[in-house]
């Protein structure tokens, strides 16, 4: 089993900072100001990033792969 992160953003409250693209850049990037993130990932650095956050714009959800 692999763990999965689901990751989202509130677009609303994120304001370009950066610090989730500093933790886990393989997840996270700014486009025009706003962070972009993949869907999900297997990187636990995504819990960095999203504590990193000084807007609390990201929540990661972990997900249970049954299928990897």
């Amino acid at each position: 089993m692999t763990t999965l992160y689901r990751i989202e953003i509130d677009r609303s409250l994120c304001s370009g900072f950066g610090a989730c693209a500093d933790e886990a850049g393989d997840a996270f990037r700014l486009e025009n100001g706003i962070a972009v993130a993949v869907a999900t990932s297997t990187d636990p650095r995504v819990l960095d990033a999203a504590d990193a956050c000084p807007m609390g714009a990201i929540t990661v959800t972990e997900v249970v792969d049954q299928a990897a």
